[in-house]
């Protein structure tokens, strides 16, 4: 045999080497997590100004695609909206959690009213509620807004957006 062909049916087996060993990964990583399931959004490029430090993604939603910002860190996740004016290009932002939580929210320094809706890791929409304006306060002095169930992802859109929004999940 020579020595090419050999090289290239080594690479062929290398690539499907690390194809099953990605699918096993993926499938412990599901277990470890009770097997529930997870969406996944992929963040697309990073957030236009004056959203630096954040990702975009699109997301579908009530059978509409969503072009959102994404807020996947911890300090990402508590910057949040706060001092944002205008979402503009954006219809929202997405909090992406690594597990299911039951994390609050609150609305310091934030001067425009969001709607709310969390999600299960499936996509289903497990709560929703409007918040209201606290530009002036902060963590500890503004109201505080929580899902009745665990979530793995909250979507905070302009006041008036939510509503029977439908399931969570990846545009086409």
């Amino acid at each position: 045999m020579r020595r090419s062909a050999r090289v290239a049916r080594y690479g062929v087996a290398a690539l499907v080497a690390a194809g099953a060993l990605a699918g096993m990964v993926w499938i412990v990583a599901a277990r470890r997590d009770g097997g529930a399931a997870h969406l996944r959004f992929a963040v697309t490029r990073p957030a236009s100004a004056p959203f630096a430090g954040f990702g975009e993604a699109h997301v579908a939603l009530g059978g509409r695609c969503l072009r959102v910002l994404v807020a996947t860190t911890l300090a990402q996740r508590e910057q949040g909206l706060r001092g944002v004016k205008a979402l503009r290009p954006y219809d929202g932002m997405l909090f992406v959690f690594p597990g299911d939580t039951d994390s609050r929210f609150t609305m310091a320094q934030t001067p425009q009213p969001l709607d709310i809706t969390f999600f299960a890791a499936t996509g289903a929409p497990v709560d929703e509620t409007r918040m209201t304006p606290c530009p002036l306060g902060t963590d500890t002095s503004c109201p505080v807004y929580a899902s009745r169930q665990r979530y793995r992802y909250a979507l905070e859109r302009p006041a008036g957006a939510a509503g029977s929004s439908g399931t969570l999940g990846g545009c086409a």
